[in-house]
């Protein structure tokens, strides 16, 4: 079994194709960095789409995110995405994303998702499971 991960860093290099004309990095691009610290952290835990697939879920999909940007991340820098889970629901848990140069917070968000299984009336839908404790477990919840 896999030890639980609540936490992990994504590093990132600003390259020129991030950035908009003034050389700032787009926006749409930090929500791409989140997606891909919240699936490396699953992986890390042992809960990653293969085994999530092989367990008969569909992945994880977004219900809510957002960001509040405090500095601009310029082309060139090195910055962290720092994710951590910080709660669960029935059907739902939550990731906090910090994005820092440094010790300098340059950006926070979050994302809430869901366990996806087909829905049981038509598999083409797409429905949120309830949780298992296998899954919060992964993470370090009880």
């Amino acid at each position: 079994m896999t030890a639980p991960v609540r936490s992990g860093v994504l590093p990132v290099h600003v390259e020129f194709g991030h950035c908009d004309p003034a050389g700032i990095v787009w926006y749409p691009n930090f929500y791409e960095w989140f997606d891909a610290a919240t699936h490396r952290l699953a992986e890390r835990a042992g809960v990653g789409l293969h085994a999530l697939r092989a367990q008969g879920f569909l992945g994880l999909p977004l219900m809510q995110t957002g960001a509040s940007y405090h500095r601009p991340v310029r082309f060139g820098d090195d910055v962290e995405v720092r994710s951590e889970v910080v709660s669960f629901e029935r059907r739902s848990f939550r990731v906090e994303h910090r994005v820092l140069k440094g010790d300098a917070m340059h950006l926070e968000g979050f994302e809430v998702r869901f366990l996806g299984a087909p829905h049981p009336d038509d598999p083409a839908r797409l429905r949120a499971a309830e949780i298992p404790a296998t899954f919060r477990a992964a993470f370090g919840f009880d």
